[in-house]
């Protein structure tokens, strides 16, 4: 029986006795309140990890203000109730913190399934916390930023092979943040305190790239005129980090697993084998299963890689953390561009959301960055973040969205996204000069002026 305690704030008689009924019979503590200043004194009280809080309550403390008061004072998960729907009611709450929103009339069912998955979010945060804290003394900063159960499993594996010698594969998408759990593997385990060494395996040739991991000697080959170290000899005690690991030519690949296997290497033009004491973290974003079958990955390499596998989730299959990421790279790109841009509004925000994000994190962190660098005010609106996550995308993800509305909400979604861009370029072009904007459009002035209103373009601003 599950005795977690939860808060029901309600002015509405009725569905605080529904919910109090509901929920002590399947045994969770409950307490009720029926206005926001109720609650706060239940919360200076007792820890809630649950509250369930109407939109609208009565006196000075809505439900918007009981809820930011909740997180500020324990960091509760906080589901959100409310008969007025609305997006930007919804988007705002979810901005302060809120786990869910649900519009009333309501079933038992659906209260459940929220109060189950917020529950099982509290334990992953705790859990991911102490990660984190553990990461922090060995690695020094929190750079895996996300509280999602799908970065909690990568966080948890993190820990438990940082102090194994076992090679590790990384696998994933482009800009998911692969080197940053190598790098996390390496600086939370007995390594630390070595080199950790990075290569880029996709942009060299095969003479190059043999000549960079296993080094050579003076007269190897043409241009060879001193003895070079490898990478391998380099990381000899610390990490040795191979990124984009598929596309290592196959000759290359055999001398790669005489090291896995045997700890040991021969530099280009010698005779003589060295030995090493390194430890392999691979990436890639490819499919290796595949290249074996096809022959162009040895399958003796790919099981000695894939001794331990670190699967990354795309952004888009965890979407909870984007509000967190936002926010690091809004600090990140603040300092950097001396700016105090506190944050987007709710449909910038909510466009962030809705995008597929096919580049990932590090295709999040350019479009914050380009953000921050094309605005000028304190929130970062709409016609600025619109641009950057509705480019060209070879136009089939605008089109599939697009196609997927009504004809009229379709239309006037086109029609809105052409303004903006079309606008914004002109008042650019004439570096924010409405009458020379309006006269290059053929346009009345007048009109041009509505439309920079409309879309809360202002003249100043550029792109």
């Amino acid at each position: 029986m599950n005795r977690t305690k939860i808060l029901v704030v309600d002015d509405e008689e009725g569905y605080r006795k529904v919910l109090y009924n509901a929920l002590t019979e399947r045994g969770f503590r409950v307490k009720t309140a029926a206005s926001g200043e109720e609650a706060l004194a239940e919360l200076k009280k007792n820890t809630f990890p649950v509250i369930i809080v109407d939109m609208k309550l009565p006196g000075s403390i809505d439900g918007l203000e009981l809820l930011q008061r909740a997180k500020e004072m324990d960091n509760a998960s906080v589901l959100i109730m409310t008969a007025y729907g609305g997006i930007d009611t919804a988007v705002e709450a979810m901005r302060r913190g809120a786990f869910n929103y649900i519009t009333k009339p309501f079933s038992i069912d659906e209260i459940m399934l929220n109060i189950e998955r917020m529950i099982e979010q509290n334990k992953i945060i705790e859990e991911n916390n102490y990660l984190h804290s553990e990461l922090e003394k060995a690695f020094g900063r929190k750079t895996i930023i996300g509280n999602s159960k799908e970065i909690q499993k990568v966080m948890d594996m993190i820990s438990r092979v940082a102090f194994s010698s076992a090679t590790v594969l990384i696998t994933g998408e482009s800009g998911t943040g692969k080197e940053l759990v190598a790098r996390a593997i390496h600086f939370n385990g007995n390594r630390k305190h070595k080199k950790f060494v990075v290569i880029n395996c996709a942009t060299l040739s095969e003479h190059l790239l043999e000549s960079e991991l296993f080094g050579h000697v003076r007269g190897a080959f043409t241009g060879a005129i001193k003895d070079k170290k490898g990478l391998f000899e380099e990381a000899d005690g610390g990490t040795l980090f191979m990124d984009e690991i598929g596309d290592i030519p196959t000759p290359v690949q055999a001398k790669i697993l005489r090291v896995l296997q045997e700890g040991e290497f021969i530099p280009l033009g010698d005779t003589v084998a060295r030995n090493v004491d390194v430890r392999i973290i691979a990436a890639t974003n490819q499919h290796l299963l595949k290249k074996v079958r096809d022959k162009e990955f040895r399958e003796d390499l790919y099981y000695r890689l894939n001794v331990i596998n670190i699967k990354m989730p795309p952004l888009r299959e965890r979407k909870e953390d984007i509000p967190l990421l936002i926010k690091h790279f809004i600090e990140k790109y603040n300092k950097k561009e001396n700016k105090q841009i506190k944050g987007l509004s709710p449909e910038a925000e909510m466009e962030l959301y809705k995008y597929h994000w096919p580049g990932n994190v590090r295709e999040l962190e350019n479009a914050i960055e380009r953000a921050i660098t094309l605005t000028n005010e304190q929130i970062i609106p709409l016609h600025v973040i619109l641009p950057i996550v509705r480019k060209e995308e070879g136009n089939n993800m605008l089109w599939d969205d697009l196609l997927s509305h009504p004809y009229k909400e379709a239309r006037k979604k086109a029609l809105d996204a052409f303004n903006i861009k079309y606008v914004m370029n002109v008042i650019n072009k004439n570096s924010g000069n409405v009458t020379n904007a309006a006269r290059e459009c053929k346009i009345e002035r007048q009109y041009l002026q509505r439309m920079l209103k409309k879309y809360d373009i202002k003249s100043r601003q550029t792109i």
